[in-house]
């Protein structure tokens, strides 16, 4: 009746009240004694009336002025109310894709644990450190199978033996998650068997660290025990569950993980082909093919090589657990031409946990026309020497020389020598690069280095510059050719430096076709670190702003902060790229021919295939990579010119158009805008998430098409729950570690209550303040007494 009076809740208990009034206790004492007072002078003279009929009228005039009182004193109660609860505790179920994996149960104590889990192992077996004979491992791990993950999982969850779910809702209220990329709630206790039932592991990847997040967040405000997750923590996509539970620390929220399936299943995995996106005809190309796998160490496989579909090459390959690399080789067909897509695929293997990154996919365009290069040279120095036996021994080059000092019949002898720098536009411009070596300035006239620029900046041609100390930056300072070269020719001589000094290779340089020499940056770096010593290096003042800096060297010169060793820069239509030691022909010496060979054809092909490739237009489109999986960011890049391959600026940007091969009516419009206007004029660029599987063409709109390439990328995806099949219990163990909570086999779970500890019934106290003078108990009071002290009056004639 009290709490239905004031409005509370039944379950509550009052512990605790406190009275107020809004005039305080001495004002209501006042009161109280002016309405005493006041009811005995009212009736003191009332004689004649019987002592009973009085005492009852004095009684409901005085309680008549006290309810009144008490409502203008407008009285309100703070009580204290407390109510049992129980904490939350959230149960987190993967169903993403990868737990349908069957792991091929191998190992006596892996089959032991999942027969105990699936209530299989015999009693005689569930004695501690009891050993089973081979054959009564066998025909254990024949009966049980090969058990879905999910399967393990749910078993784990709702096993007889243990009482997990029993137990925990006797103590906590149960929240029941299933989750994938999304985080889908199954309600609590009630009805969970049921739903686990129901569950099927069809998602679309594993979320660990994203569902934690959405389920706690669910809880906000809320006294949380503590979260259950039961995964194989293939945690590849959306937020890192180690950062997650990082940012949960001060919550102080332990989170208990149970890593379901093997950590190395048996899995053969072909990562991807490590090869060129351009090959000439009759290349013998080299593809390196990484493979990772687990379970078939020492086994033979066989690696196919299919060539637009056709199987022309494959191979026995020996494997070994972890990540090791193939290598097989192929020559184009004569009759190849065009872009061919590559395949190199092995077939599965018993045991095997899935098949689906067996194969990966690469594709390779030929060319079928040689690079024409046409080197400049004072004196034969040693770097001329050396990269003069490189230029002739490449297939691919079609190489010519120009002796500015030297023997004067070479030209007459030899068809690789011309006598002077070519003096009509359709000699000069058929050459794809031209190199500079030490030569002077004055060894060309002004309309044959206007030839040049003409070359690089509207044919799309490029410019390599040797430097030397006798002419080469230092000559060209205030000439057209300066404004080709990526860095800024400073004045004054060239300088010594330290014995010691080597290059070193910049981020940007790690990404570079041409100085990236090996698969890792580790060797690069020791390829690098043998050309030494340099001697001495021309007074540079940096690169310019919108160059890049390819390599460097190991002390700082003076003056500045990263000294331009290699650089380059587009020009126009072209590239420029200038090398500022006469040294790297002590690469050579140092670590053989070979990567001094292969730094300069990769130099060579990075700067002429863009020309080779008819990308030498006034308007070029590019991708950041050619294959990609849906979801992923596609970086558009344009570099637009106009008719006189000047920088196009405009603040709008620049739209192109991507549509899907094949499909009619996809095209859509891409609005790229400006890099920096300042330091990068014409340079266009915009992020595109990658849709459905499929080929893809960006290309400029109908008005810009003439003076315009194309580029074409690829979106292949391979579902991230079939990347990698191995379970993660070290990420499982870092969670729970990091979080304060426990990591437990599956088969253990039925023992977290007990890790958990004794839940003690919990009290919520919380103060209510309650408005006493507006009960309308009240009103009907003073209606009552003043109703019946009215009746009396009348009826004894009293005024």
């Amino acid at each position: 009746m009290f709490k239905a009076l004031l409005g509370l809740d039944p379950s509550e208990t009052v512990s605790g009240a406190s009275l107020h009034l809004r005039g305080g206790w001495l004002l209501a004492l006042l009161l109280i004694t002016g309405a005493i007072l006041f009811t005995i002078y009212l009736y003191r003279s009332e004689t004649r009336l019987p002592r009973s009929r009085r005492m009852l009228m004095v009684t409901c005039q005085l309680l008549a002025l006290l309810t009144f009182i008490l409502i203008i004193l407008e009285p309100t109660a703070d009580i204290e109310v407390s109510r049992s609860y129980k904490r939350d505790m959230l149960v987190l179920l993967d169903t993403s894709g990868s737990m349908a994996t069957q792991d091929k149960l191998t190992r006596a104590e892996d089959i032991k644990e999942v027969a105990s889990l699936l209530g299989k192992l015999p009693v005689s077996a569930q004695e501690t450190g009891k050993t089973l004979s081979s054959a009564e491992i066998e025909a254990l791990r024949k009966e049980i199978g090969d058990p879905a993950r999910l399967e393990l999982a749910r078993a784990a969850l709702t096993g007889k033996e243990n009482g997990l779910l029993e137990k925990l809702g006797e103590d906590y209220n149960l929240s029941f998650f299933a989750f994938d990329n999304n985080l889908k709630s199954e309600g609590g206790e009630d009805g969970l068997r049921e739903a686990l039932e129901t569950l099927t592991a069809d998602g679309e990847s594993t979320q660990v660290g994203g569902a934690i997040d959405a389920a706690l967040g669910r809880f906000a405000g809320k006294e949380v025990a503590g979260v259950v997750v039961v995964s194989d923590f293939i945690s590849v996509e959306g937020k890192d569950p180690i950062e997650v539970t990082r940012s949960l620390k001060g919550r102080n929220i332990p989170i208990h993980t149970v890593p379901v399936g093997l950590p190395s299943p048996p899995d053969i995995h072909v990562r991807k082909i490590i090869a060129p996106e351009v090959v000439f005809k009759g290349d013998r190309v080299l593809l390196r093919i990484q493979i990772e796998s687990q379970g078939y160490d020492g086994e033979a496989i066989e690696l196919a090589l299919n060539i637009e579909g056709k199987n022309p090459i494959s191979q026995q390959f020996e494997l070994q657990d972890g990540v090791q690399f193939a290598d097989l080789t192929f020559t184009p067909d004569e009759n190849a031409s065009g872009t061919i897509k590559l395949e190199v695929i092995t077939p599965i293997r018993a045991g095997e946990a899935s098949d689906t990154n067996n194969s990966t996919t690469h594709k390779v365009r030929i060319l079928d026309e040689k690079i024409k290069v046409l080197y400049i040279e004072g004196m034969p120095r040693w770097e001329f020497r050396y990269l003069r036996q490189v230029l002739l021994r490449d297939p691919r080059l079609d190489v010519q020389f120009y002796m500015t000092q030297g023997d004067p019949t070479l030209a007459q002898t030899s068809r690789q020598h011309i006598g002077r720098f070519p003096q009509n536009k359709e000699t000069a411009f058929s050459y794809d690069l031209i190199i500079i070596g030490d030569v002077s300035a004055g060894k060309f006239s002004a309309d044959e280095i206007k030839l040049i620029e003409e070359l690089v900046k509207e044919r799309g041609g490029s410019l390599l510059m040797l430097a030397g100390p006798v002419a080469a930056p230092t000559s060209y300072r205030n000439t057209p050719i300066a404004d080709i070269l990526p860095v800024k020719i400073g004045a004054g001589n060239w300088g010594a430096v330290s014995g010691n000094y080597h290059p070193v290779v910049t981020p940007a340089g790690r990404e570079s076709q041409a100085t990236s020499l090996a698969l890792s940056d580790e060797t690069t770096d020791r390829i690098w670190a043998k050309v030494r010593r340099m001697g001495i290096l021309p007074p540079l003042d940096g690169a310019k702003p919108g160059a890049t800096v390819l390599l460097t060297h190991s002390g700082k010169a003076e003056g500045f902060d990263q000294y331009p060793l290699v650089s380059w820069q587009r020009f126009g239509a072209g590239k420029s790229l200038f090398v500022a030691t006469e040294d790297l022909w002590r690469m050579r010496l140092e670590v053989g021919d070979r990567h001094h060979a292969r730094f300069w054809a990769q130099t060579i092909q990075f700067l002429t295939l863009s020309r080779l490739l008819g990308q030498n237009k006034q308007i070029t489109l590019e991708t950041n990579r050619s294959t990609f999986s849906a979801g992923d960011t596609v970086q558009i890049f344009a570099n637009v010119l106009d008719l006189s391959f000047d920088p196009v600026q405009d603040p709008d940007g620049y739209t192109v158009i991507l549509e899907r091969k094949g499909v009619t009516d996809s095209a859509s419009e891409i609005t790229l805008q400006p890099i920096d206007e300042d330091n990068s004029p014409g340079i266009y660029s915009a992020a595109h998430i990658a849709g459905e599987d499929g080929s893809y063409l960006i290309k400029t709109r109908s008005t810009d098409q003439t003076r315009s390439n194309s580029t074409e990328f690829e979106v292949a995806t391979v579902p991230p729950e079939t990347r990698e099949t191995g379970a993660r219990p070290d990420i499982a163990l870092q969670i729970a570690e990091l979080s304060g909570g426990k990591s437990m086999n599956p088969s253990g779970l039925g023992g977290l209550p007990g890790e958990l500890g004794e839940e003690s019934e919990r009290q919520r106290i919380k103060h209510i303040e309650r408005d006493l003078w507006d009960i309308p108990l009240w009103f009907l009071l003073i209606l009552l007494f003043a109703g019946i002290e009215w009746f009396l009056r009348r009826r004894e004639n009293l005024i």
